[in-house]
Order: C-alpha cells, then sequence, then structure tokens
C-alpha cells in the first residue's frame, strides 16, 4: 500500500486560536486541503490545545451524539479546566487529576488513543516519561502515545535527539511521529536518519504521525507545498497507523462570525445549530499559546 495516497486526517490545532466549535463547523462545512496531501478527511479529528475554550465530559457526550461518525482524539494539554497551562506526560505523578479529568472526557468522546509531549528534561529522565506513559495506559485504559520533540538551546526537551528517539523506538511505549520535529532535529544536528525513521513509521506501536512543513529551524505549522525528505519514507507506515495533518488552515468562519457570541446551552445540551455552526455548551474564552 502507497501511504502516501491514504488521507491524512484534520487536526483542529491548524486552525489556531479559534474556538474548537468554530474548527469543528469550519472543517465539516468545507474539508479543508493541503498543497500536498489532498482534501483532508474528517473521519478522524483531533481536538488540540491551539484551539479557544475547554472541555468538559458533557460537552464530548453531546459532540459524540451530534457526530456519531466521527473518531474523536485528544492531543497534548488540551484544556479541561478554566485555567490553562502546558501539562506534559513528564508531570504524571504531580497532575493526575488532570490526567483523570482528561480521561473522562477520552471515554465520553469514545477515543481509541491519548498523544502528548513527552515535557522537560528537568521534571523527569526518559526511563520515568516511558514508565509513566505505561502507567497512564493503565490507568485510562486506552494506549497513551509519546510524542518527542526537537533540539533547542538549553537542551530543555525530552526525546530530541536521534539517540533518543532510538530508544523510544526500543521501548514498550506506543509513540506518535512527529515527522515535522524529526525535520528540525536533522537541520539542527546536520544528520538524517531515514533508517531509524522508517522503522519507527514500520512499528505496530507508532498509533499517529503528526506531520507540517517548518523552516528547519522553528516550528511553524505550514501547509505542506513540496515533498520533504521523509515523504518517501511514509510508504513504510503500518496500515493502522493515523496521520494527522496540522498544517496551518484558514477559518472562513471565523472571518464571517468574528463578532459571533455563543448562544447558551438549551436543556443541557447543543442549542439549536444553523446550517453552517454549531455552538456547544461550556466553551469559555481562553488558551494555550504552545503550539504541537
Amino acid at each position: 500500500m502507497n501511504t502516501r495516497s491514504e488521507s491524512a486526517h484534520v487536526s483542529l490545532g491548524a486552525y489556531g486560536r479559534v474556538p474548537h466549535e468554530i474548527a469543528i463547523a469550519d472543517a465539516l462545512a468545507c474539508p479543508p486541503t493541503d498543497p500536498l496531501l489532498g482534501t483532508l478527511s474528517t473521519h478522524r479529528m483531533q481536538l488540540c490545545p491551539q484551539n479557544l475554550g475547554y472541555l468538559d465530559r458533557d460537552w464530548a457526550v453531546a459532540l459524540r451524539e451530534r457526530h456519531p461518525e466521527i473518531e474523536w482524539r485528544l492531543h497534548a494539554n488540551v484544556r479541561v479546566r478554566d485555567v490553562g497551562r502546558v501539562i506534559d506526560l513528564c508531570d504524571w505523578p504531580t497532575q493526575r487529576d488532570y490526567f483523570q479529568t482528561l480521561g473522562g472526557i477520552s471515554e465520553a468522546l469514545g477515543a481509541p488513543v491519548y498523544s502528548a509531549h513527552a515535557g522537560r528534561r528537568s521534571v523527569a529522565s526518559i526511563d520515568a516519561v516511558i514508565r509513566h506513559s505505561l502507567a497512564m495506559t493503565q490507568y485510562l485504559g486506552m494506549p497513551v502515545a509519546i510524542e518527542g520533540h526537537y533540539p533547542v538551546p538549553g537542551n530543555v526537551w525530552l526525546f530530541s535527539s536521534w539517540r533518543e528517539y532510538r530508544l523510544l523506538l526500543e521501548s514498550r511505549a506506543w509513540f506518535a511521529l512527529d515527522l515535522s520535529h524529526l525535520h528540525i532535529l536533522a537541520t539542527r544536528s546536520g544528520v538524517t536518519e531515514h533508517a531509524l525513521v522508517a522503522e519507527m513509521l514500520a512499528c505496530e506501536r507508532c498509533l499517529e504521525v503528526h506531520v507540517s512543513a517548518n523552516d528547519g529551524q522553528r516550528d511553524q505549522h505550514l501547509p505542506l507545498t513540496e515533498p520533504p525528505w521523509w515523504w518517501p519514507l511514509l510508504d513504510h507506515l503500518h496500515d493502522q497507523a493515523v496521520i494527522f495533518s496540522e498544517g496551518r488552515i484558514a477559518s472562513g468562519t471565523q472571518r464571517t462570525t468574528a463578532n459571533h457570541t455563543p448562544h447558551p446551552p438549551q436543556h443541557g445540551g447543543f442549542p439549536h445549530p444553523s446550517p453552517a455552526l454549531w455552538v456547544a455548551p461550556r466553551i469559555a474564552s481562553g488558551g494555550m499559546t504552545r503550539t504541537t
């Protein structure tokens, strides 16, 4: 199978700082396209920390009831509380209440997997984060996939070298492979480990692949306008892994509803939607600025 001809799915974080319900409405009203990937699939969608607002279990139940045809997944430090903060897998021992809440929302959505960043080297070790992910998998009752990082000054992030990605492959942990992060790693290190990337894509513990473009220095989340060096390696991706496109998408609904005020929920559920826009209950203003 040529995986590159298969559909990539929508990561709603690609819509940027718009409310979750606006990003969902845009994706469903007009499925986005990427210059290289083509039309993105809305069969699966990720709810991400870039979008504004916070989620709760009642909202998740209503979303799943309204769109049972879509497989929903939570990603990274998506807001499940009124106050947003960066929480990564390294924080598992001290943030179990956050992950418990996130697990309840994932369960309500019927999510099959949760993916999150490894986090800071100052908080935990490589071995500890691997143990955390396995413990969370048992605790949440679903695979928890580790997403690695890329090198920055100060060596801040875990899984930011080729050696550490090899350790992730050789561990027992599930993982999500962000190929745009690996492009930054290749550019900054001057080394491109094609064989390792092919092995990781072929590994059955690779649950998700995240793709976008950047200049090799910053995680810019740009659309893919030309094939990057890792593009041919997608032929090694195993059949059960899911590709999510994180390249930026312009929000048409955002442009046409700049002054839109969400309606209050009716009878504890969704308000009556317009043809192109529905508004979920308890989506508050606010959000996170960290990219994923």
